[in-house]
C-alpha cells in the first residue's frame, strides 16, 4: 500500500476521532444557548442537543465515507490525496481545539481565533 494511502487512512480515522471528541464534549453542554455555532444551536433548540450532536458525527462519518470513496474512485492523482491529507488534518487540528476548549471552559489558540468574529 502507497504511503499516501496509508497517510489518508490514519488521517481518515483522526477525522473520525477527533469529531468523536469534539461530540462527546459538547454534549457536556447543559443549555444550548452555549453554543457558538448559531446554526447549530438553533437545531438543538428545535430537536434536542443529544439528537442534533450525534446526528452530526453520524453525519461526519457519511462525509469521511464519501470523501474516500471519491479519493480513491475517482480522484486518485497525488494532488488530491495531499490535499485530503493536508485538509483532514486541518480539519482534525480544530475538533481537537474545540473539544480542548469544550473541556477545559477555556480558550486556546485556535479556538480563540474561531471566535473572533466568525460566527457573531
Amino acid at each position: 500500500m502507497p504511503l499516501l494511502d496509508i497517510l489518508i487512512a490514519i488521517v481518515s480515522v483522526l477525522i473520525i476521532v477527533s469529531k468523536f471528541v469534539d461530540c462527546q464534549t459538547t454534549a457536556q453542554i447543559i443549555n444550548p444557548i452555549q453554543e457558538q455555532n448559531p446554526i447549530t444551536r438553533k437545531l438543538m433548540l428545535r430537536f434536542g442537543t443529544m439528537k442534533v450532536i450525534w446526528s452530526i458525527f453520524i453525519i461526519s462519518i457519511l462525509i469521511v465515507l464519501l470523501s474516500l470513496w471519491l479519493i480513491f474512485g475517482f480522484y486518485t492523482s497525488n494532488f488530491h490525496k495531499l490535499t485530503y491529507i493536508i485538509g483532514g488534518m486541518f480539519v482534525s487540528l480544530v475538533q481537537f481545539a474545540v473539544a480542548h476548549t469544550n473541556k477545559t471552559m477555556k480558550l486556546n489558540l485556535i479556538t480563540k481565533f474561531l471566535l473572533r468574529g466568525s460566527w457573531r
